[in-house]
């Protein structure tokens, strides 16, 4: 049992309930910050924010606690629904060496069930801007602080990149595209690769294809496993753009990115070496289970098999 510190005063009970939830959740699965950084794209310092109570964790960091600890998804989904509600309605700021900071914030309530994305489509319709600094600062230097948020070439939101952060709630997951300026880039080089998730999922002749997406980017892009030399990943938006990239040695191979405001609005496919071609249908607000990795005992030559 890990001998927690106590929680900050004046938390939230809505936002207490979730965290000792979590606390629950590591202490059951037996897995230690380092281990939790390595099977789930949330780094060490920020599960030492989240099971502090130092910050607000997102939905999918305590749906993935909650799976390695083999937890109940539909119940932690409403555990966090309230301490989001909760958390936000505190107003609390952020400070940081004494400066006023924005911040961006993921308020995103994303159902367990169900095959409908909520309307997502403007830029703002998920987040919050939340303001922290002393009384007297100037408006002046507010409307600086929230020109640099929207204005710059990255965008910063509570949601932590497989980089470790910064040690500060307002510095976590840095991505450097949104929507359309996403488009035809690399998920990993963007930082989009930080907070992804398999929103469909389909597997043919041993093969499977994702439709993975990044709300923090809102773009999409197709990941394919198991496959072979030769075979093609391809990613189709809604509106008909269309990436796609070939597995030139190895098993699995990701394309690019389409601007997607949800899920719902692309889909993936996969064009097997033998001719085959498949595609899943729209992406989902489910979290999907992403594919195993292959058997190593697998023969590296057998046709439309997983190596």
């Amino acid at each position: 049992m890990t001998d927690w510190k106590p929680l900050p005063e004046g938390l939230a009970s809505d936002v207490r309930l979730l965290v000792v939830e979590l606390r629950g959740l590591k202490d059951r699965s037996g897995l230690s910050l380092a281990v939790l950084a390595r099977r789930t794209p949330h780094s060490k310092s920020s599960w030492e924010r989240y099971l502090n109570g130092k910050a607000l964790p997102p939905q999918h960091a305590v749906t993935a606690l909650g799976k390695l600890a083999d937890s109940d998804p539909a119940r932690l989904v409403r555990l966090w629904d309230l301490a989001n509600t909760a958390w936000h309605d505190q107003e609390a700021p952020y400070i940081r060496d004494g400066q006023a900071e924005a911040s961006v914030v993921v308020t995103e309530r994303t159902p367990v069930t169900g095959a409908g994305e909520p309307p997502s489509g403007r830029r703002l319709g998920r987040r919050t801007l939340v303001w922290a600094g002393a009384a007297l600062a100037a408006a002046a230097a507010s409307c600086a602080a929230l020109f640099s948020v929207f204005g710059g070439p990255s965008h910063t939101h509570a949601d932590p990149d497989a980089t470790p952060g910064t040690g500060t709630p307002a510095r976590q997951l840095d991505v450097n595209c949104f929507s359309d300026s996403c488009a035809g880039k690399n998920p990993k080089q963007t930082g989009c690769g930080g907070d992804a998730w398999t929103a469909a999922l389909y597997k043919i002749a041993g093969v499977y294809v994702e439709l993975r997406y990044s709300d923090a980017c809102k773009a999409a892009w197709s990941r394919i496993s198991w496959g072979r030399p030769g075979d093609i990943a391809r990613v189709v938006s809604e509106g008909g753009r269309t990436y796609q990239n070939r597995v030139h040695y190895d098993t699995d191979t990701f394309t690019a990115m389409v601007a997607a405001p949800s899920p719902s609005t692309a889909k993936a496919c996969v064009q097997l070496t033998s001719g085959v071609h498949a595609c899943t249908g729209p992406g989902g607000t489910q979290h999907l289970t992403e594919p195993p990795n292959p058997p190593s005992s697998s023969p590296p030559a057998a046709a439309n098999s997983p190596k």
